[in-house]
């Protein structure tokens, strides 16, 4: 049942009451919101970030009463849409949807427009994408094990496909190389969805993505799927087993998140309030249900718990793209 502007409201803004009765507090946020807000997706349609993003816009809405507008802002790895939400006005009217790979991108890019810690505020962790290692029609090796084989005695034979250089799904092929022993030919494209759409097309024999893009193309039997990414079993892909258990490598273990992201300096009251309406949004039966739907698992974290994720995943990722000597201008 759709809720209504005021039962919304009223919804989303329970948890702050006692706050709200601060003297000066209720001032600070006014009628907030009074107005559409937008959802900036830093990578084009019909990826992981486009599902989760404008899922999120849907429901995050519903929760506050008004509408919340996706839009698609590509390139540079997420750079672009990230940084247009890193300098917009910190009034709560702009967020933006992004994934591990935003972490990585510190690494990997000779100069950033912004600075992930100074320039963002961490509103929620909402995520993990269940993620997999695909095969296509012109990948000849029957498992994974054999694909770790073929790049072992062939270095460079197989051409993977990623969303971009230094996403998450890159990296973590570089870490899947590291472990092995073995190399792989990186293609990048701009886009998990022009990746498994060249995968599909025989341009690639492997890509990496979330399970969401390709979920219908495995069942399709236009793609195979050969290994979950992450330390444990998904129930989104019953199956398929992880990379460490199909490649033989202990240890290997890719996360995939997703998070939201607001500019920095927005007034504390606007921020809580929107990570309260985020929360409804994923952190319930019917939050959780449309996710699963699409392939994601619901996962909220709080913004402080986010910001500790953030600088976990950085100490991890440094040495892996240093050592695989990642790099853009």
């Amino acid at each position: 049942m759709p809720f209504t502007r005021r039962a919304a409201l009223a919804l989303a803004a329970a948890p702050l009451a006692a706050s709200l009765a601060t003297p000066g507090l209720a001032q600070s946020t006014g009628d907030f919101p009074n107005r559409p807000l937008r959802m900036v997706i830093p990578f084009p349609p019909g990826g992981g970030s486009d599902i989760l993003g404008r899922l999120l816009a849907q429901r995050i809405g519903d929760v506050i009463g008004q509408p919340v507008v996706p839009e698609n802002r590509s390139g540079a790895g997420g750079n672009i849409g990230t940084d247009a939400v890193a300098k917009a006005s910190p009034d709560g009217y702009t967020l933006v949807t992004v994934f591990n790979t935003i972490v990585v991108n510190q690494f990997i890019f000779r100069t950033m427009p912004f600075d992930l810690k100074r320039d963002l505020a961490p509103v929620a962790r909402v995520a993990l994408a269940p993620t997999v290692i695909a095969g296509g029609p012109k990948l000849k090796a029957r498992d994974l094990a054999e694909v770790v084989a073929i790049t072992r005695a062939q270095p460079g034979l197989l051409n993977h496909g990623t969303p971009g250089l230094g996403t998450i799904t890159h990296v973590s092929a570089e870490l899947m190389d590291s472990m092995s022993g073995g190399k792989l030919t990186h293609v990048h494209y701009r886009g998990t969805g022009p990746a498994v759409t060249a995968c599909v097309a025989g341009e690639v024999e492997l890509v990496s993505a979330p399970w969401s893009a390709v979920e219908q193309l495995v069942k399709g039997g236009q793609l195979r799927a050969l290994g979950n990414l992450a330390a444990q079993d998904s129930p989104l892909m019953p199956g398929v087993p992880t990379v460490a258990q199909a490649a033989n490598l202990p240890g290997y273990a890719v996360d995939n998140w997703g998070a939201v992201l607001a500019p920095a300096g927005i007034p504390a009251a606007i921020l809580a309030r929107i990570a309260e309406a985020v929360r409804m949004a994923v952190d319930t039966p019917e939050g959780k249900a449309a996710m699963a739907a699409r392939g994601i698992e619901s996962a909220w974290a709080d913004g402080g718990t986010l910001a500790r994720i953030i600088e976990e995943e950085g100490t991890r990722w440094e040495p892996v793209i240093r050592k695989a000597d990642i790099r853009v201008e």
